[in-house]
């Protein structure tokens, strides 16, 4: 029942993958220099191949026990691989966790947890939580991939900026 929901989404996210990469080409000058936006661009694509891969697992003819054993595999490493990333952006600053970010990776893996929790009890009435795990990652992988693209590098340019506009201030060669 939920195979063409997950073909559909799961096609979705591997073309938004591809994307991914050519947006991180396309601003490959900002996003090799920065730590934070090198590992933003892993989450980002982490969403994107998790959603795939739950979403191959779905449309695999098996066991409704085994797909809740995979998905909740796909869910545990997912959590983790997300938050080593995050871990890592933040790594040498003094930025805590955007509460926004981390309840939406949360709820994004969470989903797919409850998901298979009900599967590996041989019932598929939590493939609902699938499905908003699946749209969430798709959506905030989106505006992963926009942030990169359209304010990737601007606190630095924004910063020269700001020197150039001051009266007497002779900007840094």
């Amino acid at each position: 029942m939920w195979t063409t929901f997950a073909a559909t989404v799961g096609g979705s996210a591997a073309g938004l993958t591809g994307l991914t990469f050519i947006v991180v080409a396309f601003r490959f000058d900002v996003v090799a220099t920065s730590r934070e936006y090198r590992n933003r661009a892993a989450q980002t694509v982490s969403l994107f191949l998790t959603t795939t891969v739950t979403a191959s697992l779905v449309t695999l003819p098996q066991p409704t026990w085994a797909l809740g054993v995979e998905l909740l595999v796909a869910a545990a490493a997912s959590a983790s691989l997300l938050s080593v990333l995050d871990y890592a952006a933040r790594r040498g600053t003094s930025r805590h966790a955007r509460p926004v970010l981390v309840v939406a990776l949360v709820a994004f893996t969470a989903g797919i947890a409850a998901a298979g929790l009900f599967a590996t009890l041989g019932s598929t009435n939590g493939m609902g939580f699938y499905a908003a795990s699946s749209l969430l990652g798709l959506m905030w992988g989106v505006y992963g991939t926009w942030v990169f693209l359209t304010q990737a590098g601007t606190d630095r340019s924004n910063a020269v900026a700001n020197v150039h506009d001051q009266p007497g201030t002779v900007p840094a060669a």
